[in-house]
């Protein structure tokens, strides 16, 4: 996602949740996501969306992501899993953006996994590219590089 953003004139910033969020102040939008583990969403990346409401990003667009998966090709399999799976990271993090009255994207992005720690499955990193160019097509003017 962040090379497409480059690729559409927007200068980008990857933050590991993990590390202290830098000053938003001159951040236009932001996109944050999660692994699915269990159904569940990190929770440094909830603790991250309320941080950013309470400096002030309340306003300003962001998008949600997630990964997931592997998913199972049996049938069977795939019914059982369904519940490791839904709502997703991404899921969760919609609900907890709309709950701290942040201007979330009405859509997410889900992107599968191969393995539990990746790498994307076939078509991701397009699915992800164009993710990033349709969120960055919302929000109108934006700052370029």
């Amino acid at each position: 996602m962040a090379k497409e953003l480059v690729i559409q004139g927007v200068e980008s910033v990857v933050q590991d949740l993990r590390l202290k969020l830098p000053d938003l102040s001159s951040f236009h939008f932001i996109l944050i996501g999660s692994p699915t583990r269990m159904a569940r969403v990190n929770r440094k990346a909830k603790r991250v969306l309320k941080q950013i409401r309470e400096k002030g990003f309340s306003e300003k667009p962001i998008a949600v992501f997630d990964t997931y998966g592997p998913v199972p090709t049996d049938l069977k399999e795939l019914e059982k899993s369904k519940k490791s799976l839904y709502p997703g990271a991404a899921g969760i993090l919609h609900m907890v953006a709309k709950t701290e009255s942040l201007n979330v994207h009405s859509k997410a992005l889900h992107c599968e996994v191969k393995g539990m720690k990746g790498p994307l499955g076939d078509n991701e990193l397009e699915k992800a590219a164009s993710f990033a160019k349709e969120f960055v097509s919302t929000i109108g003017e934006r700052p370029h590089i």
